[in-house]
Parts: C-alpha cells; structure tokens; sequence
C-alpha cells in the first residue's frame, strides 16, 4: 500500500513540524481525495466490512483538523451518510503514541487501565498497516456493539474497558485474516505476547 506508507510521510513531516503544516496538509488533503477515488477504501470494505455488516457502510479516507488540531478519534462512523471514516494522521499518532508506552509506569492497583496499557503495548509491535486494518476493524465491533452485555429485564451494560474488548476483537479478526490470506502468524511474526485468560479477571 504505497499511499500508505505516503500518509505515514506527510503525517510525520505534518508532527514534526519539519515542513509548513499549511503545506503538508494540502498534500494530506491532496492524498485522501486520490485515496478515496482508488480502490483502497473498496478493499477494506471488502475484507473487513462486508463480512460482518450487511447494511452498505463505505470507507472514506480524511484529513479534517477539529479546532485547528488533527481529532483524538482514528475512526469515526457517518450515520447519516453510512461511512466510515479513517482519518491516516490521527492514526499515525496512535501508533506512535502507543509505542513509547512504558507499561510499568502505569498503576497496577488499577487493573482495567493496566490491562489496555499493556495490550496496547503489544499491538504496538505491528506494521501500520496491520494496524490499520485493527482501528478499522474496531470500528466494525463498535458498530456490533460486541462490548454491550443484556442483562436480565433486558436492561443492556457496556462492559469495562469497552474500547479494549472492541480492540481485542479486532486483533483476533486480524489474527485469523493474516493466517487465512497468507498463513502468517501475526504473534509469532511481530513477537506479540498476549493471552487474554490472563487479563480476565482483575484483583
């Protein structure tokens, strides 16, 4: 994907100030409309879409600053116009962010933050192109709501830790997307070390 790895330029010369951010960002801007017209957003729909929502939901790529500064959000749903939308430097971000986690700066007595630190720090170890495919793959389960518990009365509780169980999700779709497509071991082939039994309970 080499307008990937375009996005993954322009994002850091856009962070790193190295360049006019005026500039960059026309370049992002220039970047996301020759994306949208490619068929990049119609294979991520098809792989990691379609399999899962029957509604049509497209995929468009973006760029928009919201106050003047690139959104928290890596992924956001347009109900109104049925998209997905993926927003490459804010993802960028993510994946910088998360690598320079240092899991044992975070508070142990806190399990659920503890948990998505480490988890997240794991992930970290992925291409950025497997990482894309994760965030998109999140958005999907929020969409399913894979996190929300029916309880008795039919009373509906999201779990603790919604965005880590939704990642979690994510990361097992892509395990079994890597082992079916080219019979990799995403694990064994970024040194990933998570087993899930041993984050289901806390204290």
């Amino acid at each position: 994907m080499t307008c990937w790895k375009q996005f993954e330029k322009f994002s850091n010369d856009y962070f790193l100030g190295v360049k006019d951010p005026e500039v960059t960002l026309k370049k992002l801007d220039t970047l996301a409309a020759k994306t949208n017209k490619d068929k990049i957003g119609g294979a991520l729909e098809t792989l990691f879409i379609k399999p899962y929502i029957n509604t049509d939901v497209t995929v468009d790529f973006v760029v928009n600053l919201e106050d003047g500064e690139v959104p928290t959000w890596q992924t956001e749903y347009d109900a109104e116009n049925g998209k997905i939308l993926v927003h490459p430097p804010a993802i960028y971000r993510f994946i910088a962010d998360i690598r320079k986690i240092v899991v044992a700066e975070h508070n142990s007595e806190d399990f659920v933050d503890l948990r998505y630190a480490s988890f997240l720090y794991e992930i970290g170890k992925m291409s950025s192109v497997y990482l894309l495919f994760l965030l998109v793959l999140q958005r999907v389960a929020f969409l399913l709501e894979i996190a929300h518990l029916e309880r008795r009365g039919g009373i509906v509780e999201v779990a603790e830790g919604e965005t880590y169980h939704t990642l979690l999700w994510a990361f097992k779709e892509v395990e079994s997307f890597a082992r079916r497509t080219r019979g990799d071991s995403v694990r064994a082939q970024f040194g990933i070390s998570w087993y899930e039994s041993d984050w289901i309970t806390g204290r």
